[in-house]
């Protein structure tokens, strides 16, 4: 019974997400929400994710999972990587590798080439 639970509450927060235009204000407004998640699709195979609730990251990747506050600096690094990586956002890009930005409401795909080196200095700047 709870499996069913948890999947009518997964089918309906997907049928509430709104795929916004890539846009500075749709991505802001979904950093604003204090709850949200970037997807890293670096190609088919390898797919890492940063959630942010309140003053926690958790950083998932196929080997680990850490969980942990993140502060101002840190969280201003990540904001300063996604701003760069939106400058070469193209809709005529492949879906891989791509950025999600997204929270319950919102998701944002910025298609992105060619970003895993930048993606690899951020990590470890972040020591995830």
């Amino acid at each position: 019974m709870r499996k069913v639970i948890i999947l009518l509450g997964f089918l309906s927060f997907i049928s509430c997400q709104q795929t916004a235009d890539v846009n500075t204000e749709n991505i802001n407004s979904i950093f604003q929400s204090k709850n949200f998640t970037i997807e890293y699709i670096l190609n088919d195979d390898t797919t890492a994710s940063m959630s942010f609730i309140e003053d926690y990251i958790v950083y998932k990747k196929a080997e680990e999972v850490v969980r942990r506050t993140i502060t101002y600096d840190e969280a201003l690094l990540i904001n300063d990587f996604i701003q760069n990586q939106f400058r070469f956002h193209n809709d005529s890009n492949s879906e891989t590798p791509a950025i999600i930005i997204l929270n319950t409401a919102k998701k944002v795909t910025l298609k992105i080439p060619n970003y895993e080196m930048d993606y690899r200095n951020l990590i470890n700047k972040l020591d995830l």
